[in-house]
């Protein structure tokens, strides 16, 4: 997350973020919110292990479910604030620490979730790696990220709300510059085999692979419902750590 770690300490991006968040319609709650809930599925009872929190909203839900516990991971310390106000009052707490740098106690979690931010890692594969060590056996990963045929390219963004959607240097994984809010953020594109492979290579069990097929009683606008079914924005997958294996008697 390099020097993007502190984009949402800029109040003015912070501003721009909430108000972005607050539009009827937004992609993170027509989209991304319901695709993410519907893979974690029942959280009671769960010890759960965030990856760049953000607001902790996620983890608010989580508690008023059931679950046992609640540790959100966040980089930026504007953020850790919203997150800790949110989570007051709850056995959930927040960690002022980078998901790259972020270390897993063995066996801690039954469920590591990260949403919409491991596009600002370059190198996933040791998150994944610690992703894998913080699970008991049986224990699920669920993350939802932008899709690749979105992050490929961003050169359509710059024209502001888009039309169209240019997928291009499909196959050259790593950074890609774009303006957002504002600001130049940095963001990371992976391709889909690439996310499998990050999956399986950390020894997990994949279950479930979606897109952000749009639904129609997620949005107010039947316009803004049929644009979203041109391209899908987010990808989630869900995984498993496997059971140990029992030895014979």
């Amino acid at each position: 997350m390099p020097e993007d770690e502190a984009f949402y300490d800029n109040p003015d991006v912070r501003a721009r973020y909430l108000a972005h968040r607050a539009q009827p319609d937004n992609p993170n709650t027509t989209l991304e919110r319901p695709l993410f809930l519907s893979l974690a599925g029942d959280l009671s009872n769960l010890d759960i292990v965030d990856l760049g929190c953000g607001d902790a909203a996620f983890g608010q839900e989580a508690l008023r479910q059931g679950a046992r516990s609640y540790t959100g991971i966040e980089a930026s310390q504007a953020m850790v604030d919203v997150a800790r106000q949110v989570l007051a009052n709850t056995p959930g707490k927040v960690d002022h620490n980078r998901i790259e740098t972020w270390q897993a106690q063995s066996e801690q979690a039954d469920l590591v979730s990260s949403r919409l931010a491991l596009n600002y890692v370059e190198h996933l594969q040791p998150v994944f790696q610690e992703m894998y060590q913080a699970l008991r056996p049986g224990g699920r990963v669920v993350v939802s990220v932008e899709h690749p045929v979105i992050t490929s390219n961003f050169a359509s963004l710059a024209e502001g709300r888009r039309t169209t959607w240019l997928v291009d240097n499909y196959f050259q994984s790593g950074a890609r510059v774009h303006l957002w809010l504002g600001q130049e953020i940095t963001k990371y594109h992976h391709t889909l085999e690439e996310y499998f492979d990050l999956v399986i290579g950390a020894g997990f069990e994949l279950e479930r692979v979606r897109e952000s097929r749009p639904q129609r009683d997620n949005f107010v606008s039947a316009a803004e419902y049929e644009r979203r079914l041109r391209i899908p924005l987010f990808l989630a997958m869900a995984a498993r750590k496997p059971n140990r294996h029992r030895s014979r008697a």
